[in-house]
């Protein structure tokens, strides 16, 4: 476990904040092409990725303080001191999604269009940031006696919550990460309708964060719902984007019909 990769005099650099400033530059350059090849200015792509950074570490941040209330009780004014950890990438997406909706309204912008150039680049830097997350200790998995099980240095987050081998549920997403992105690069081949790439992203990865949970920790207060099925906050979420992700893309093949295309 490497949460400090190194440090420059008092600066420290940790894990998880470097893997997500690289999977963002890798996203870039990944969607950077797809950009120009329809037209479209590379500042806009520029300037939306930078919005889509800053919003996915607030809306995190907001996200984590919400459903953590309890430790800021003593001193509210901590919440701002997000570089003593506490994200919640579900908050980030949501506030991204909403961010970007907006900006590229502003720009007159097809938001399906991009979103659909940047959903290969979202899946990978999912994977990438869940490096992150492991290298870092967070985001842990519940106690298993699986061979692939891990068990964390007591000094890290999840070594000190679980004395035992737990599941890898950091992992876990690296891997969905990985395989929505060769998914969506198979879809794209196919040259679907405006809003399907986008919509086959949410229903992936709504479907595969909503299994992984059950093999991830979450305090007590996380789960909003107890019977018949436990459920955290977080599936409750990915719930929603599951919905939203099919009907996007049947409305994009009803439009394509009814187009004629």
């Amino acid at each position: 476990m490497y949460p400090v990769l190194f440090k420059i005099g008092p600066l420290e650099v940790k894990t998880y904040g470097l893997m997500l400033v690289v999977s963002f530059v890798v996203g870039y350059l990944t969607t950077r092409p797809r950009v120009l090849k329809k037209g479209i200015d590379q500042d806009v792509l520029l300037d939306l990725c930078f919005y889509i950074l800053l919003s996915a570490i607030v809306g995190s941040r907001i996200f984590y303080a919400v459903t953590h209330l309890s430790e800021y009780s003593d001193n509210p004014l901590s919440i701002f001191y997000i570089w003593e950890g506490g994200l919640s990438m579900m908050g980030g997406i949501l506030l991204s999604l909403a961010v970007s909706w907006l900006y590229l309204k502003l720009k007159e912008i097809d938001f399906y269009l991009m979103a659909d150039l940047l959903s290969p680049a979202i899946a990978l830097g999912v994977a990438l940031t869940r490096v992150g997350c492991f290298l870092y200790g967070c985001c842990y998995g519940l106690p298993c006696e699986l061979p692939w099980a891990v068990q964390f240095p007591a000094v890290s987050a999840a070594g000190s919550h679980f004395h035992q081998p737990i599941h890898p549920a950091q992992l876990y997403a690296v891997a969905y990460g990985l395989l929505i992105f060769a998914i969506l690069l198979l879809v794209e081949r196919r040259r679907p309708p405006a809003g399907v790439m986008f919509g086959s992203l949410l229903v992936l990865y709504g479907t595969a964060r909503f299994t992984v949970d059950f093999f991830r920790y979450y305090e007590p207060q996380q789960y909003i719902l107890s019977a018949p099925l436990p459920l955290t906050n977080n599936q409750l979420i990915c719930l929603g984007l599951f919905a939203f992700g099919c009907y996007r893309i049947l409305a994009a093949f009803r439009t394509r019909r009814a187009g004629g295309g």
